[in-house]
């Protein structure tokens, strides 16, 4: 087991290097030093990788080999996970590469053509601890990732890559019949990896979720609804906060487990208010995923995201379509 810790600890050093060298051959995406394209990928994709606490408890019986102490596939609905002293820590990191067939999630133009992207994500996660309030449990969780961003396969976008860096606390409270209220705090920044990581955008997230998870043995769904707001910088453009806005969504999902593998789709509709420009956005989200555990630690995935926005304002909308594969390797303690 030490060996395996070992070469698992070897092998994230050496892809997070490589990646930071690649990471450094490109500027950021940034047109004239302002922040006017979303390269982000779908909504869906971050959302599976909010790293939650959960336990296979809550799951079926088929799930019980799932040995996941943060997972992502579902969420905030799965209770944390019952430890003796109720604090626990997550190490993941996640390598994979997919084409889309709009990374700049433009309506038409020049920057509307298909690109590679590979993306590694290098992600921390804090239990602290799991309080039993009688009927209910709470546990706050702390979480702090890195990401680079990487775009490859057409000249265009060689001015498209960044890194992001994120910091999360969420207080979790889950009750006996299944529902779950998050209450969350985030801060987010991009960064610029050919000029020594300089900022080039950033925001702070607060929100509230309501979810409900639901057993269908073996299959197990969920649905949330959230709220929050996002307080943006952009440092080198014309309006350093014409992002701000305001978001609520609604997102339902399932686990469909057989043999090793484990399918899940992810469904999410999103009303979002920008609060700085008379602008509203209708966001539609698909994610179709599909997990084969080879062991604990090691996962490897295909995936596809679909994904469209229907704005009020012209020109805003998109459609976005991304394919691609992976693989995560996750350690607790």
């Amino acid at each position: 087991m030490k060996k395996v810790s070992l070469a698992f600890i070897v092998f994230l050093g050496f892809m997070t290097g490589f990646s930071t060298f690649l990471g450094a051959q490109s500027p950021t995406a940034t047109q004239n030093g302002s922040r006017k394209f979303d390269v982000r990928p779908d909504a869906l994709d971050q959302y599976r990788n909010r790293s939650i606490p959960k336990t296979s408890s809550s799951t079926s019986s088929s799930r019980s080999n799932n040995p996941d102490f943060m997972d992502s596939d579902m969420g905030i609905q799965r209770p944390v996970e019952a430890k003796k002293t109720g604090f626990g820590y997550h190490l993941g990191f996640e390598t994979k590469i997919y084409h889309s067939s709009n990374p700049a999630s433009v309506d038409g133009g020049d920057f509307e053509v298909s690109a590679g992207i590979w993306e590694n994500a290098l992600r921390n996660n804090f239990l602290l601890g799991a309080y039993d309030l009688g009927g209910a449990s709470f546990s706050p969780v702390l979480s702090l990732t890195y990401v680079k961003f990487n775009h490859f396969g057409d000249d265009l976008f060689d001015t498209f890559d960044f890194d992001s860096l994120g910091l999360n606390f969420a207080g979790i409270f889950q009750f006996s019949n299944g529902l779950t209220l998050r209450s969350s705090l985030a801060y987010n920044a991009d960064l610029n990896p050919n000029d020594g990581l300089e900022r080039q955008y950033s925001q702070i997230a607060p929100s509230l979720a309501l979810g409900k998870s639901f057993s269908l043995d073996p299959i197990s769904a969920f649905v949330e609804w959230s709220v929050g707001y996002n307080f943006t910088d952009n440092p080198s453009g014309l309006d350093d906060d014409g992002l701000n806005r305001f978001e609520t969504a609604l997102t339902g999902g399932l686990t469909v487990p057989f043999g090793g593998f484990e399918f899940s789709p992810l469904l999410r509709f999103a009303l979002v208010d920008y609060s700085k420009e008379n602008r509203t956005d209708v966001m539609s989200s698909l994610n179709l995923q599909l997990q084969y555990a080879f062991t604990q630690w090691l996962k490897l995935k295909v995936y596809a995201n679909m994904s469209a926005r229907n704005s009020d304002v012209p020109d805003s909308d998109f459609s976005r379509f991304d394919t691609g594969a992976g693989a995560s390797f996750d350690a607790r303690f």
